[in-house]
């Protein structure tokens, strides 16, 4: 499957069916449909289905190292490691998530060479790129600029032409020679508008005599004023076209000479002017792709210095090796012998993933063992990372475009053995949700692109939930903050609270982290619990805030503007006002008589902290800094999941790469806005998460605050043009055709993209459905969806405002199984004393017994213990008594409370018939009981 929580999520769902349909007294026969339809389907006894599962779920527990429901990557990974030698690799390579941090690292290491002796190239190439940035309006920030640049490694899609870039000659020579073929074209071209311009000096005719008299004679000029080859869609404009065609009259005419030249001038012009076009970009870009080639190699050698693999590689890795493979070598490598496939979310596999793993799925139809490809068009959102919807749209064929001979031929095998069925039923769903939604995605594919028109081809679904739920719309035209939205989301779930759900049940979807954490921040302000593996970003805590002003002000203890951020994040996070912050900064006059202001930290450390040495205390590593600035503070850590994250992040930072602040800082700097809280899920909190991470999940209760999703395209794209590579984000007014299809194409993925998290987004829910579409702009996602509800039925409208409010009927208490429901959340406890010693501390086994070394009561539980490990009888217990005071392990002083206890013990019938029957006598062992065997 495609993501490590669906995959997690699939295994939860196969074991509990198992459970529930293997044990449907215990459950209340919650399966007794599904046990239905599987007995069906296989023609078997409802008996026999029960047995099996009990069966299945008992192999699964007791072998659950074989319980393969992985994602994609992971049995890439597996892969990947059985072809180690094969693909030349260390036996103990480390997989790179973050790619953006290794092209970093590259980054970093190219600037440090700028200005050194020998890095002259280098130089020049750094210096051409940043001014072709200036030129183009870009960023300031350059690093960036470098490192976003530098993502075009990192793309699936662009390893064909990243792999001939690589290759090209970027060398001067080679520079010089494409300078010379640009001025020569451009010469040529201004040698006929030579030509024309002395045909036009020369010529004596009136403007009155000429079709479109001073019209032509200005259009005519125009084009002799050309004093460089001009990039653009028109040389000659449609009424000189015009005029230069008509027929000659007896008062109108239009020179046959200047019609020849004018003719010789644009059929050069037509003929030249994709190659000049595409030279120019590639010139303008011709030291930006030598830089992306030395970053490439670069890569590489840190790659292998490093024992690196990234793993946006892991597909392009393994493909050449074994697609050209038959199934048994693969098999022989991987260790494990698979017979079934299931592929899930398959619209959002990319290409390479399939195709790897096509000789293995070949191997098992030909044996006649089933496979399952599972996916949706309409939910691939997932283009970003390479996922091609078009490939399950054209099963049980292999996609194909390039029209690969090897791929042709194993895709009329597919398309022999495979079958397409359609899944019209909805399980999941209140009736009135999976009709609403049939209802508005069949008006909504009216307004798709005709790319993806085929993705919606199968859009109704046939409703099996019997439970009742309810449909909640509300669009406008109206421009409102994320923040602004918190208000109506504290509506929506004081609602739901009331009609008995719990806070667990309901879940906020929205398209970025940034609003997710938006909403979070207000649910939390406003006394909600808030779950969220992205959105609770520890940056957005003033405390978290605090204690990174507190390092940054340890980096730089003279630093004057350090000591005022902590000071005044200080004064935020105690909730007192500016004044108080405002009362340090006092006036001051210079030797000179000016007066000036200014802030007296020394003052503020002696207040807040009881001075300069208190606060610039000593420490041992990063993790104690921050653990020291916390009790500093009296923050209590395990109470504050933002605290506790960020001690955890320096922790873990310190064992990896050392105790340096300042590279912590700056690490810190560049993932705060990804470095999020992660809470486990409970029943008392909501949870909040983007909807691409909500895909292949299920929520009794969703709510959407927003629709209005950016439909701009500013993707730049790198494109083959004739020879040359050219890089750019596509405009109206570009003259390549290649620019302008990927432009027309580009659009219409992004509306697609956009109308397919709209659906994953509502069908998400099980019984209740809430959206708010409040959009501004008419070019935004937001309109759409408006346009779309002005055309359907069951709706209310007024003054603009669309309102929805369908509802099959009051909620019903719906019953949990003994094994439903969440637990709630694990809450560790502080450790009051940070140094356990003395109060913990080793003792060898000499000293155990030593009365200098152990209290009374520990002594006796010492004898106590070695006592009753060796009496199994009453009548034992005075002889084991004085053997033990003989040896010296008993103390005479303990003679009578030993015989009091170990005789009251044998008073007890339970405890004495543990030794009736006995074979032998385990002492001290644990004993696990189960419900039906004592």
């Amino acid at each position: 499957t495609f993501t490590n929580k669906a995959a997690l999520e699939m295994k939860e769902r196969i074991i509990a069916a198992l459970d529930q349909i293997s044990s449907p007294n215990y459950f209340d026969n919650k399966a007794a449909a599904l046990t239905h339809d599987i007995a069906t389907t296989l023609d078997l006894s409802v008996q026999n289905v029960v047995d099996r599962c009990a069966q299945s779920l008992k192999l699964i527990l007791h072998s659950y190292e074989d319980f393969h429901v992985m994602t994609i990557d992971k049995f890439n990974l597996r892969l990947i490691k059985s072809f180690g030698r094969d693909l030349d690799l260390p036996a103990e390579f480390e997989v790179v998530l973050d790619e953006s941090e290794l092209i970093e690292l590259i980054v970093d290491d190219i600037l440090n060479q700028l200005g050194e002796t020998g890095s002259q190239a280098l130089n020049k190439l750094i210096f051409e790129y940043a001014k072709s940035n200036i030129d183009e309006g870009k960023s300031w920030n350059f690093k960036r600029e470098l490192i976003r640049f530098g993502g075009i490694l990192n793309s699936e899609k662009n390893n064909t032409i990243v792999a001939r870039l690589l290759e090209m000659d970027f060398s001067e020579e080679q520079y010089g020679s494409l300078i010379q073929r640009k001025k020569k074209i451009e010469e040529q071209f201004l040698a006929r508008i030579s030509v024309l311009k002395s045909v036009y000096d020369r010529s004596e005719i009136d403007k009155s005599q000429l079709h479109g008299g001073g019209h032509t004679i200005s259009d005519v000029t125009k084009v002799i004023n050309y004093d460089s080859f001009p990039v653009q869609q028109q040389l000659i404009g449609n009424r000189l076209a015009k005029n230069m065609h008509a027929e000659d009259t007896a008062k109108k005419t239009f020179p046959a000479e200047w019609r020849n030249e004018l003719l010789s001038v644009e059929d050069y012009w037509t003929q030249h002017l994709e190659e000049f076009a595409s030279l120019s970009l590639f010139l303008r870009n011709f030291f930006n792709m030598a830089l992306l080639q030395y970053m490439a190699s670069a890569l590489n050698r840190v790659k292998k210095d490093e024992q690196l693999i990234r793993i946006s590689e892991f597909n392009t890795l393994i493909s050449e090796l074994i697609q050209n493979e038959n199934a048994p070598f693969i098999y022989e490598r991987l260790g494990t012998r698979f017979q079934h496939f299931l592929l899930d979310e398959f619209q959002d596999t990319s290409r390479l993933q399939f195709l790897n793993l096509v000789p293995l799925i070949h191997n098992s139809i030909s044996e006649r063992h089933t496979n399952l490809i599972v996916g949706d068009p309409k939910q691939s959102i997932y283009r970003f990372k390479n996922g091609v919807a078009e490939q399950f749209v054209a099963l049980p064929h292999i996609y194909n475009p390039e029209q690969d001979r090897n791929i042709a031929l194993q895709s009329n095998y597919f398309d022999l053995m495979g079958e397409v069925h359609e899944l019209e039923n909805n399980w999941r769903s209140s009736p009135v949700i999976v009709n609403w939604n049939n209802s508005f995605f069949d008006k909504m594919r009216q307004h798709l692109p005709e790319i993806s028109t085929s993705f919606y081809n199968s859009v109704f679904q046939h409703p099996k939930s019997t439970i009742n739920g309810s449909v909640h719309i509300t669009s406008k035209e109206e421009k409102i903050e994320s923040s602004a939205l918190v208000p109506i989301l504290k509506d929506w779930i004081d609602t739901c609270i009331s009609d008995g759900f719990k806070p667990g049940d309901i879940t906020i979807l929205g398209i970025t982290n940034r609003v997710c954490n938006t909403w979070a921040l207000g649910l939390t302000n406003l006394g909600y619990k808030v779950v969220s593996s992205d959105s609770l970003l520890i940056n957005t805590n003033l405390r978290v805030q605090l204690t990174i002003a507190f390092l940054h002000r340890r980096l730089k203890p003279s630093g004057s503007t350090e000591a005022k951020q902590f000071a005044e994040l200080f004064f935020r996070t105690q909730s007192e006002s500016y004044n108080e912050y405002s009362h340090y900064i006092q006036e001051h006059q210079s030797e000179k008589g000016t007066t000036y202001r200014a802030f007296n930290d020394q003052q503020f450390l002696n207040d807040h902290f009881g001075g300069y040495n208190q606060f610039f205390f000593k420490h041992e590593g990063l993790y104690d800094l921050i653990q020291s600035f916390y009790r500093l503070m009296n923050y209590e850590e395990l109470k504050d999941p933002y605290l506790h994250h960020l001690a955890d992040i320096a922790f873990e930072f310190g064992q990896k790469r050392g105790p340096d602040l300042k590279l912590f800082l700056e690490d810190y700097a560049s993932k705060k806005n990804k470095i999020a809280v992660q809470i486990p899920e409970s029943d008392d909190a909501v949870r909040v998460m983007t909807i691409h991470k909500s895909k292949g999940l299920e929520f009794p209760v969703v709510m959407m605050p927003s629709m209005d999703f950016t439909l701009d395209n500013k993707s730049e794209f790198l494109l083959e043009t004739g020879d040359y590579v050219v890089y750019k984000k596509p405009a109206d007014k570009d003259v390549l055709d290649v620019l302008r299809e990927a432009k027309i194409q580009e659009e219409a993925q992004i509306l697609t993209d956009r109308v397919n998290v709209c659906y994953v987004g509502m069908t998400r829910p099980k019984e209740r459905l809430y959206i708010h579409n409040a959009f501004e702009s008419k070019r935004n996602f937001g309109s759409y969806f408006h346009s779309v509800l002005t055309e359907m039925q069951d709706i209310s409208e007024s003054e603009g405002v669309i309102e929805v409010s369908l509802t099959s009927g009051p909620r019903l208490e719906v019953s949990r199984g003994q094994g439903d429901g969440q637990q709630s959340s694990f809450v560790p406890s502080s450790i009051h004393d940070r140094l356990w010693f003395p109060h913990i501390s080793l003792q060898d086994n000499e000293a155990l017994g030593d009365g200098d070394y152990l209290s009374p009561e520990m002594q006796f539980g010492i004898q106590f213990h070695a006592l009753i490990s060796r009496v199994e009888r009453k009548e034992q217990i005075d002889n084991e008594l004085e053997t033990g005071i003989r040896s010296g392990e008993i103390s005479i002083e303990n003679r009578d409370q030993l015989k009091e206890k170990l005789g009251a013990i044998f008073d007890q019938a339970a405890y004495c018939s543990l030794f009736e029957n006995n074979s032998s006598v385990l002492t001290e062992q644990a004993f696990i009981v189960n419900k039906d065997k004592t």
